[in-house]
Parts: C-alpha cells; structure tokens; sequence
C-alpha cells in the first residue's frame, strides 16, 4: 500500500523544478477549473480574477496555485505540506501570497476564516480527504463560500492513494448550504470523459 510520504515523493518527482511543461499543463487545466467552479463568471477579467477585496485560501494549491491569478484581494494563503523549489516559493513570494507548508487535515484555526476556500483536483492527493474538506468548511467565513472541483472515479495510484465518489465529497460538504451544483463529464489528459464533482458551498 502507498503510503503518503511516498505519495508527495512521487508527487515532487512529477513536478521536476516547477519550471517545465507540467506548470504549463496545470495553468491550462485551471482554466477549467476556473470556469466550472464560477470563479471566471463571478471575478474572471482577461485571465485573472478580481477578487474586489475577498481573501483566499487554497488548501492543496501546489506549486501553481489558481491564487497566482488573483488581483485586488485583501489575503492570499496557499496551504500545502509539499517542500516546493524555490522558485515556486519564490514566485508565490513575489506575488505577496503566503505559503503554508502544512497538509490540509492540520489546519489550526488560528489560519483564520477567509471568503473564498478553494479546494480542487487535490482529494485524491492527501491523508483524510473528508478530513480535508471539514478543514476547509472550518475556514469560510460567515459571507463567504467553498469552491470544489474534484476528479471522480479515477483508478488510485502511486500519485493518488484515494478513489473519490460522489458520495463521499457529498458527506465532505454535509450541513453546507449548496449555491451551486454539477457533475460535468470533462475530458482530462488521464482519462477521457472523466466526471468531476463541482460545487459552490456556503455555511
């Protein structure tokens, strides 16, 4: 069995220095992402989004984190236990964006609570993703929602220890008030006509 350390080793080896094809091919997904999760209809503006003041946490935002696109917000923190190259540091740095190197089961309270808490294609990655996704309703404020893109139904392996479905990010997000909704069938670069898990969650 695959153990998470080994998890976030072969998940290192997959990203090389964070400076090649991989980073690309992330940017490119998050274009996706960023539409079904409403972020491009609710603050998209040529590639970015305007965030207008609302802070963001994104648990599990790797080296590209979707926050490198945001302008105007009053707080950006990325959450992620993964030791990355400097330069992905470096760049989250410069673009005035804290990185916490924690996993997502141990966030403290103490992070805070944030009106935007991004969680997407990272499920499959961590220890207790229904752990993870408690953590990640703990962080909305009052105001503020929970956006969740999620793969659904891909075979595990040495990168993705866990199977999620829908059933399972459903209890994740139990007791949330559900703004919005889909099961998109989307074409990934793994696996064709792959079904996601998409919402917009309030508390």
């Amino acid at each position: 069995m695959t153990t998470i350390p080994e998890t976030q080793h072969h998940e290192m080896e997959f990203w090389g220095n964070c400076l090649n094809l991989q980073t690309w091919h992330e940017f490119v997904k998050q274009e996706m992402y960023g539409r079904e999760m409403q972020l491009i209809a609710d603050y998209g503006v040529a590639g970015e989004y305007d965030m207008r003041g609302r802070s963001v946490l994104d648990i599990g935002g790797g080296p590209v984190s979707m926050t490198l696109r945001c302008i105007n917000s009053s707080k950006l923190v990325v959450a992620d236990p993964i030791q990355w190259p400097d330069s992905a540091l470096r760049r989250y740095r410069n673009y005035g964006i804290q990185f916490l190197k924690v996993p997502g089961e141990e966030l403290s309270q103490s992070v805070g609570l944030f009106e935007e808490v991004w969680v997407y294609n990272v499920l499959q990655h961590v220890m207790d993703p229904l752990e993870v996704l408690a953590k990640a309703c703990d962080h909305v404020a009052e105001l503020g929602v929970l956006r969740v893109f999620e793969w659904l139904d891909i075979p595990a392996d040495k990168c993705h220890p866990h199977v999620l479905t829908e059933s399972l990010l459903w209890q994740g997000v139990k007791g949330m008030t559900v703004k919005m909704h889909r099961m998109p069938t989307l074409n990934d670069y793994w696996t064709p006509n792959a079904k996601a898990f998409v919402g917009v969650f309030a508390p």
